[in-house]
């Protein structure tokens, strides 16, 4: 079986499984330590107490009897004290002997100590024996009111037995840490195994998930709390995915279609020139009408490109100020002879300031006033209204429309080749793109683009975020 490390380590599962076990082996160390601590203690501070509670039996029996003359009735009561205890060994030193010797193989360690300075005083000395560990304990007692020489006490206790324990122990608290931490570690991939199988089945359903199912929406009601909202999120990107997919193909199927009729014309075209022979003036006429619809591709192919670098975020905006009225009064000249034909007259209210790319603002202004000219009827008025308020610099351009449109069709207008119910002898000049390009110029600066119909006609509007500093009265 061949593992992958790289992928084991970026594995949910193992990760949360080191964490427990770490955690596990944290806890189990400092458990375990701390009886291990509190049993050493309380058995060494017994054996200290045995200890120190022979010590002050000795000295006190000393105390009592005032003077060194009366040793001898201590002796016997040192000695039977040494008998009561099996681990305890007692020795009485004076003038360079011992008056109660301490039993075992101790007496010779217990004889140095005793023939030690006894400045400073010594509270305990470990010392092993053989096989055996002992704890002695030095008492050089005087009379202040003696001139003999002090008596020397060592009392000695046999803790090889208390030692053995607290080693036992220790070796029994690393493998309660040992293998209480296996023991979790086992527990925590059962666990992180049963809680993490909701992500595998959020996984394995998704892995279902095609292009044809793009709206198959993964489970929500029987998953945990954790995991509905990573559910919610995918079939909430599902939704948009899918929304994209069908635009992509509504788009794709568009311009198949609108780039039919522009080629088939110019297939027709050049079938019917080459049918038979024609003069000059003849093939002239036929390459102009190529020309035109050539022009009407290139201008299609154009506004497409515009638009998907407008999606993909690549088209860089030239911040400058620009003056909405002037660059409306610039367009509607070039538009002048157009309307004059039609009777039209366009009439520019207003006045307003604000930041963005010249170029574009002044495509978004000749869209919507081609669109303008192009449907208002002969004889209309078309009025261009700039406002400038704290919130928003407006651009509206209204039209008096013969044929209002309906609330439902209107947000339609600003779709890729949208185009009017309302039948036109001159709709095929247009692609349906002009809209579809203020819309996208109107975001790439941050604002929108509105429409709406009604007795006065059809209204498109552009809403600039302002500046104060730029926005003029």
């Amino acid at each position: 079986m061949k593992f992958d490390l790289p992928r084991l380590r970026s594995s949910l599962a193992v990760r949360l499984v080191t964490l427990f076990c770490c955690g596990s082996v944290v806890i189990m160390v400092a458990v375990t330590s701390s009886l291990y601590h509190a049993l050493r203690m309380q058995v060494e501070e017994r054996d200290a107490a045995v200890i120190h509670g022979k010590t002050r039996i000795i000295e006190h029996l000393l105390d009592e009897i005032g003077t060194p003359d009366r040793l001898d009735g201590v002796v016997e009561r040192v000695r039977d004290m040494a008998l009561a205890h099996p681990n305890l060994s007692v020795g009485l030193h004076a003038s360079g002997g011992w008056l109660v010797e301490p039993r075992g193989d101790i007496a010779s360690v217990a004889a140095r100590i005793a023939s030690e300075d006894p400045q400073p005083e010594l509270n305990f000395r470990t010392a092993q024996v053989g096989k055996s560990t002992w704890w002695m304990k030095r008492i050089h007692h005087s009379w202040p009111a003696s001139s003999a020489r002090p008596v020397d006490v060592v009392v000695a206790l046999d803790v090889s037995d208390s030692q053995r324990l607290i080693r036992g122990e220790a070796v029994n608290a690393l493998l309660v840490a040992v293998v209480g931490s296996l023991l979790s570690g086992a527990l925590a991939f059962f666990v992180v195994r049963r809680g993490l199988a909701p992500i595998a089945r959020v996984a394995e359903r998704a892995e279902q998930i095609t292009v044809q199912r793009l709206g198959t929406a993964l489970p929500e009601e029987d998953a945990p709390t954790e995991i509905r909202g990573l559910a919610q999120s995918i079939n909430l990107m599902l939704g948009r995915l899918n929304e994209s997919f069908r635009a992509l193909e509504q788009f794709s199927a568009d311009i198949a279609h609108e780039l039919r009729t522009p080629i088939n014309n110019l297939f027709l075209q050049t079938q019917v020139t080459l049918s038979r022979p024609r003069d000059v003036e003849e093939y002239r006429e036929a390459l102009l009408s190529n020309l035109e619809e050539l022009q009407r591709l290139d201008r299609m192919v154009s506004d497409m490109l515009f638009l998907a670098r407008a999606d993909r975020g690549v088209l860089s905006v030239a911040v400058e100020p620009v003056d909405l009225a002037n660059e409306a009064a610039s367009v509607a000249e070039y538009f002048e002879p157009a309307a004059s034909e039609k009777s039209q007259e366009i009439v520019i209210l207003g006045h307003s300031i604000v930041r963005g790319d010249r170029l574009m603002i002044r495509r978004a202004i000749t869209n919507l006033l081609s669109n303008a000219v192009h449907y208002a009827p002969a004889g209309g008025r078309i009025e261009v209204n700039v406002e400038s308020a704290r919130e928003a610099a407006v651009f509206a351009v209204r039209n008096s429309c013969s044929t209002p449109i309906c609330a439902e069709e209107l947000p339609r207008l600003f779709g890729r080749f949208a185009r009017r119910d309302e039948p036109r002898e001159d709709d095929a000049e247009g692609a349906g793109l002009g809209l579809a390009i203020v819309e996208s110029i109107m975001r790439l600066h941050g604002g929108v683009a509105q429409a709406e119909s009604g007795e006065f006609g059809v209204r498109f509007m552009l809403r600039f975020p302002t500046v104060p500093i730029l926005t003029t009265t």
